[in-house]
């Protein structure tokens, strides 16, 4: 019985397999439409209109930037329908799993085909940092001050809230505002195991980085007189080594996958009391009908916008570093972001670090080797050297990430430290040097 009401919800939160809650905004095209984000879609045919008009290099990049945002949206929800119309739980999971970043993926095709290698890794590794450290701090900020109320509350509701915040560490006075109920004290409590696995994939994918960024340290420094390295030179070695370390890694999201669908399955699932589910709003048809021409679009508007990328470098003064590190990544995660606070805030911090953690795994370990075997494909010299700063902030931010999510609850106190910790790191790549290479 409990098979059958979890196979009617194929639904899960983006690149993992807990369960999302049922949708109440809505169903099929004009829902996915309407969303607010999707005004934006007005700056596509602009960024392409640019594009041909000779309207400039920098309207080109901007429109574009804007307009692969409700992109992004669409994509995620054409993939979250067509998981539910197959009916199947498992390959659902398997489904949203494998492209819960499928803008990242274009993205990252797009620019690793122009040859602008730097900024791909800064772009991975900016979605990284931004779920890890600004999607997951908001969640647990606004998580741990707010509280979801369907109708204001009366007198006896205050009381019978303040009995039971008491009962749940929740002591302070509680101000309710519409349908938002802002508390003193709060203490929210989520799956000590899912997080852990998560963080210590995470771990993985810092342990290949810096290991391959040390290993081109060595092999690269002054005291290695030849250019030679069992017959190879020494930038194929690098490339060589960092292959089969992405195989590697790329096996061990497989064994990921296979740990929370099958295996672990129920271990893994997020209980939020809500599994009734709802019919997809989408045939399969229409579903995989709209996610082609969705890829086909972004497609083309990352390519606009990363052709007109170094006139905007020159011209506006912003380094490589912060728009790949910081800007790029806001496309892929603006919905998902606004997705994890939603559910922090309705007591559901589960789903939020389902949507953070998880996705900031599936970019690592599966995303990021999956580059590197693209630029093998395609000739290109891509490889897990992201330089020792990238490394180092990269391996830092789980090491803190993992501090908080150890005990399996979350503050706002936390949340501040972990948006804070972004914020520093903006304004690390902020000043760094354009003409810096990432190895530096």
């Amino acid at each position: 019985m409990e098979n059958q009401k979890r196979g009617s919800q194929s639904r899960f939160v983006k690149g993992t397999s807990v369960p999302k809650p049922p949708n109440m905004d809505g169903q099929g095209l004009t829902a996915i439409l309407l969303h607010p984000l999707c005004v934006l879609l007005v700056c596509f045919p602009l960024g392409v209109a640019s594009e041909f008009l000779n309207w400039g290099d920098i309207p080109t990049f901007w429109l574009n930037f804007l307009g692969l945002i409700p992109l992004a949206k669409i994509l995620g929800d054409a993939t979250e329908e067509l998981a539910a119309g197959l009916k199947n739980d498992m390959l659902a999971g398997l489904l949203n799993a494998t492209f819960g970043n499928a803008v990242e993926v274009v993205i990252m095709a797009m620019t690793l085909k122009a040859g602008l290698i730097d900024v791909v890794k800064a772009t991975l590794l900016g979605s990284v940092l931004s779920n890890l450290l600004l999607v997951l701090g908001c969640s647990f900020f606004f998580g741990g001050i707010v509280k979801h109320a369907e109708t204001p509350n009366s007198i006896e509701d205050d009381i019978a809230d303040a009995k039971r915040a008491s009962q749940a560490n929740e002591r302070a006075s509680t101000v309710s505002i519409g349908e938002m109920q802002f508390v003193g004290e709060k203490v929210q409590s989520f799956s000590v195991m899912s997080a852990m696995v998560n963080t210590s994939l995470l771990l993985l994918s810092c342990l290949s980085l810096s290991l391959v960024t040390v290993f081109y340290t060595e092999t690269h420094s002054e005291g290695m007189t030849s250019a030679v390295v069992h017959g190879s030179s020494r930038d194929d070695v690098v490339l060589e080594v960092s292959r089969n370390c992405s195989i590697a890694m790329m096996m061990s999201y497989v064994a990921y996958i296979f740990f929370q669908l099958v295996t672990h399955r129920e271990a893994m699932a997020e209980d939020d009391g809500e599994d009734d589910g709802d019919e997809p709003g989408l045939s399969v048809k229409a579903s995989l009908a709209i996610m082609f021409v969705t890829t086909l679009v972004v497609a083309l508007s990352s390519e606009l916008l990363v052709s007109s990328l170094d006139e905007v470098v020159e011209k506006m003064g912003i380094s490589s570093h912060f728009i790949g590190i910081i800007l790029l990544p806001i496309v892929g995660n603006a919905c998902e972001h606004a997705s994890a606070v939603r559910f922090a805030i309705q007591d559901k911090p589960g789903l939020s670090i389902g949507i953070a953690v998880g996705s900031s795994t599936q970019i690592s370990l599966f995303v990021v080797p999956f580059s590197v075997l693209c630029g093998w494909w395609i000739d290109m010299p891509m490889d897990l050297n992201f330089g020792s700063l990238n490394t180092t902030v990269l391996s830092l931010s789980v090491v803190v990430v993992l501090s908080i999510v150890v005990d399996g609850s979350a503050t706002w106190l936390q949340g501040w430290l972990l948006v804070s910790a972004y914020l520093i790191i903006a304004v690390l790549y902020w000043h760094l040097p354009d003409k810096a290479r990432l190895e530096v």
